[in-house]
């Protein structure tokens, strides 16, 4: 268990119980039971350097800021009502800097039907923004902890594309030098590549179809936001539910725009999908008995699902290789340390 979760297991201890939190610290959003039907609610906050590029475009940071504070929301099979955006922002930024991140974040949220309710703006030496975004359940809730033996393993997207769309972000800024035998530039990838990686990492689309679809038919046992890399966000699903998560090798998706990075940069595009981060698909186990309802997605979830393992007696999260089992719930991003891990 890494920093990050000891520290939500702490305070989980220490906190005071009400009958009226559903679904509280642990899981992807907080579910708050109310006279007029459950309410839905998360946070999510994004800081200059940690999260994203210096002199990244206002408009990117307002859609990618709402976009990932809505996936928590379709990891628990929510729909997105209203939202709250603080922006913090240097003076250099300029006046036109918070306005063109607040329109682009409420355009976002209006894709959805989600509306601007308010927030705050503040001085700061750095660019943060945070939201706070609510809404209703559309169903069932999902949690993290529902998964039983025998159920399959799915997972919507191409993990690993985000992170190496940071790696190409990163190389077009000049802020790191390639890897591998230093021969690859960002100019070594194919023009769509290019563009698909950089849209994983700067443009994630939030799996809210998705979602509702799983909570509203009750196909899905568990569920959870893979944020800070598969191996880690398994992990945390297989603790939460009391099981043994086992993605089978053969099965993972690895797309050929991550193939053809991995293969010029000198990287392994297994560990980029299992360690990489910033994916924001769902994790999620349905019983193997409906796993066939999965085998040809409807066009309104927008989004590839694929079986990629099982879930069995025990504990733990491991990537199934031909040599046997390996641990990967250590694989992914720690918000104490600063690094993968």
């Amino acid at each position: 268990m890494g920093a990050e979760d000891r520290f939500v297991e702490l305070l989980r201890a220490s906190l005071r119980s009400d009958e009226s939190l559903l679904l509280g610290p642990g899981d992807d959003a907080a579910v708050i039971d109310r006279a007029a039907g459950p309410l839905v609610a998360s946070t999510d906050t994004l800081v200059e350097g940690v999260d994203f590029l210096p002199g990244e475009d206002p408009k990117r940071l307002g859609r990618r800021a709402v976009s990932v504070g809505l996936s928590d929301l379709a990891a628990v099979g929510a729909w997105p009502e209203f939202f709250l955006l603080t922006i913090g922002f240097p003076e250099t930024a300029g006046e036109d800097f918070p306005l063109a991140l607040a329109l682009a974040a409420a355009e976002r949220a209006g894709e959805f039907g989600a509306v601007l309710a308010g927030g705050d703006l503040s001085r700061a030496a750095e660019v943060f923004l945070s939201t706070a975004i609510w809404g209703r359940p559309t169903g069932e809730v999902l949690k993290r902890s529902g998964a039983r033996p025998g159920d399959s393993v799915f997972l919507s997207g191409w993990p690993g594309d985000a992170a190496a769309g940071l790696a190409v972000a990163r190389a077009r800024a000049g802020a790191e030098p390639p890897r591998g035998d230093g021969a690859w530039t960002p100019e070594s990838l194919s023009p769509a590549d290019e563009t698909a990686l950089l849209a994983a990492y700067r443009d994630p689309e939030p799996r809210l179809p998705l979602g509702r679809a799983l909570a509203s038919e009750g196909l899905a046992t568990a569920a959870i936001d893979v944020s800070d890399g598969l191996g880690v966000d398994a992990g945390r699903l297989a603790r939460a539910s009391g099981v043994r998560l086992v993605i089978e090798g053969e099965s993972l998706p690895l797309s050929p725009a991550l193939l053809s990075f991995a293969r010029l940069a000198g990287r392994d595009p297994v560990e980029m999908a299992l360690a990489g981060g910033d994916d924001y698909e769902l994790l999620f186990t349905v019983p193997a008995s409906e796993s066939g309802r999965f085998a040809d997605p409807p066009a309104e979830w927008g989004v590839a699902v694929r079986r990629i393992g099982r879930v069995e007696a025990g504990a733990g999260a491991f990537l199934e290789e031909a040599r046997g089992l390996r641990p990967i719930d250590r694989l992914g991003y720690d918000h104490f340390s600063g690094v993968a891990r």
